[in-house]
């Protein structure tokens, strides 16, 4: 179930809100929790088992920590160890084998493959589950957290559905007090419905026209240097549009229940470096792997190798936690080499010798290059649309084909649009920081187009969804 979908906000939605409101403030957890099961296990309910048992495994271990504290390294140890095991599992299984397979065959001993192995479904959101249900042991474990006692409330929080397969990752130390003690508000619920109109607006009218945009240039053969750039860019504002609606929509659907989550982005095309654009981009989870791997890797505190060290490992496994692929490891290698190229430049850096344009365009155009890993199926795709992008491919005669595609006016009209939403208008975040009922007039007309808009669209992916 996705919530730009009529089943979510013509039936899902209401039922939900109408539930809670209507519970007892003994039972909301109880409402919230089970509706949370019934959206997560729309499309497969075999993955509320996977959930439950993982929920049950965490709360248990951080019991059991309250119960023995002398024993605690023990039980944090065991919950991480359950948790990266059922992630490696259905995340890295089949990416394991095919690669066995490939280097068994090139090293000829092709009676070495496992030939006929089952197929292991990646479960929706357990990359963003696993790590929030982490983040409470670990918390319990250093004392940042007290320990949940009600499973319930525990269960509510890993299973809460705004956030709960694309993010984004709330940690357990950001609501904990929330869970016992939270408001409801007309002022909060209100700025939830305008949040989630904007997130609307960004998923159907911009991230969508520019997926067409972006799936047509990389599905084609040969393009040319300007229509390649022109499918890059869009992918660039299809991913961000698609989940930075996503995680308004979330943000939203959080408020209505009375619940706040921090900002997971902060205009991140306007970043002036890699170092910057990490702190403005999918900000859960650059914080998470900040907190609770690049600092108890020794952070910046062991001299700048091992500084260098431990940025490009971590972006790498941020890159591994967003899918098990070759693409997904370079892509989070090229972010982690800039980001230790940019700390041992200091401030000799190049960015700071060029006017503020200049840099925001050198680092749009690493952001972009580094996509073409994150989209492309797999490393021959990537390198071959690489090569169209600067002219290393010849071009062919199909490519006129894909440029009476993507050049349309209608998509060419929301790539311009889109381009001026990021660097031109406010972000959902400080537009709905004071409301008026022009800003209302204007998200209500915003999620209009976008219902309309949805009646006609068969494309509508969520691409974090795959995460």
């Amino acid at each position: 179930m996705v919530f730009s979908s009529y089943l979510f906000l013509f039936f899902f939605l209401p039922a939900v809100l109408a539930g809670y409101y209507l519970a007892p403030r003994k039972c909301k957890h109880t409402v919230l929790t089970l509706f949370s099961y019934l959206f997560y296990g729309w499309a497969n309910p075999y993955f509320c088992v996977l959930m439950l048992f993982n929920t049950a495994v965490d709360y248990t271990n951080g019991r059991l920590m309250e119960r023995f504290p002398q024993r605690k390294k023990l039980f944090v140890t065991i919950s991480i160890i359950s948790d990266l095991a059922i992630l490696g599992f259905f995340k890295y299984f089949n990416f394991g084998v095919e690669n066995y397979n490939a280097l068994v065959a090139a090293l000829g001993i092709p009676s070495a493959q496992f030939a006929g192995f089952f197929r292991v479904v990646l479960p929706l959101g357990i990359s963003f589950y696993t790590f929030q249900s982490m983040s409470y042991v670990i918390d319990v474990y250093r004392g940042d957290a007290k320990v949940v006692r009600n499973f319930i409330d525990y269960a509510c929080y890993v299973s809460m559905f705004p956030q709960l397969v694309a993010g984004p990752i709330i940690r357990f130390q950001e609501v904990a007090d929330q869970l016992h003690n939270r408001t409801h508000t007309l002022e909060k619920f209100t700025r939830g419905i305008a949040f989630f109109m904007l997130g609307m607006g960004k998923k159907i009218l911009l991230a969508n026209p520019c997926g067409k945009i972006a799936d047509t240039a990389f599905n084609s053969g040969v393009l040319s240097a300007l229509d390649a750039w022109y499918g890059a860019v869009a992918y660039a504002f299809q991913i961000y549009f698609d989940f930075s609606g996503y995680s308004d929509m979330a943000i939203g659907l959080g408020l209505m229940l009375g619940f706040v989550f921090a900002k997971n982005f902060d205009s991140p095309y306007k970043s002036l470096s890699i170092t910057e654009f990490w702190r403005r981009w999918h900000i859960s989870l650059s914080t998470w792997l900040k907190d609770y791997l690049y600092i108890p890797l020794g952070g910046n505190r062991r001299g700048n190798v091992r500084t260098y060290i431990n940025l490009a490992l971590v972006m790498l496994l941020g890159g591994l936690w967003h899918g098990a692929s070759w693409n997904f490891l370079i892509w989070g290698g090229i972010h982690g080499g800039y980001l230790a190229f940019e700390r041992a430049q200091g401030k000799a850096s190049i960015y700071r010798k060029l006017p503020k344009l200049g840099q925001l365009l050198i680092t749009f155009f690493i952001v972009v290059v580094a996509w073409v890993f994150f989209r492309a199926d797999n490393l021959t795709a990537a390198w071959r649309y690489l090569g169209c992008m600067f002219g290393w491919v010849a071009n062919d005669n199909h490519a006129s084909v894909a440029r009476g595609l993507i050049y349309a006016p209608y998509y060419l009209v929301n790539f311009v649009l889109a381009g001026a939403v990021i660097w031109g208008l406010p972000q959902s975040w400080d537009f709905t920081r004071r409301l008026t009922w022009g800003k209302l007039v204007w998200c209500v007309a915003v999620f209009l187009l976008a219902l309309a808009a949805l009646t006609t669209q068969s494309y509508n992916p969520f691409i974090y969804f795959i995460f």
